[in-house]
């Protein structure tokens, strides 16, 4: 496993070992990634637009640098290591749509299965990233 992909899923780490009621991480872990719902949490670029009428929180889990180059017009910007100490900047109604997005949606992915885990039945993971919303054309904001 590189690095980097350890990187994403250490924020999940804590609520595995809680959920597994202690003793071995990485058992815990998979039983809490058995638990992970279908892919119903995932969105294509082109429906989060559309979802965008239901005025959804937007989240934006990449780095500083990378939100820099450009985001989602009205996106709220937590990096990934943050959201589990930032949970409180989440919607407190959990049946609030929630739209996740990371660069090419593999880190944003495993945020919108934590964020499921905790009860937001209604966040959804941004397919492809900020890439395949670039990719099909959507509006961004800043950047240059």
């Amino acid at each position: 496993m590189r690095r980097r992909d350890l990187l994403t899923v250490l924020p999940l780490l804590p609520l595995a070992r809680a959920q597994g009621g202690g003793g071995d991480w990485v058992k815990a872990f998979g039983e809490f990634l058995k638990r992970v719902p279908p892919a119903s949490y995932l969105v294509y670029p082109t429906e989060a637009r559309d979802l965008l009428l239901f005025d959804p929180f937007i989240l934006d889990v990449r780095t500083e640098e990378e939100r820099k180059r450009g985001y989602i017009p009205g996106s709220v910007h937590i990096y990934v290591g943050q959201v589990p100490d930032r949970l409180a900047e989440l919607p407190k109604d959990k049946e609030t749509l929630i739209l996740v997005y990371c660069n090419s949606g593999s880190i944003s992915m495993v945020v919108t299965a934590y964020l499921q885990a905790l009860g937001y039945k209604n966040a959804k993971n941004i397919a492809h990233g900020f890439k395949g919303w670039l990719d099909a054309g959507l509006e961004v904001e800043g950047g240059s």
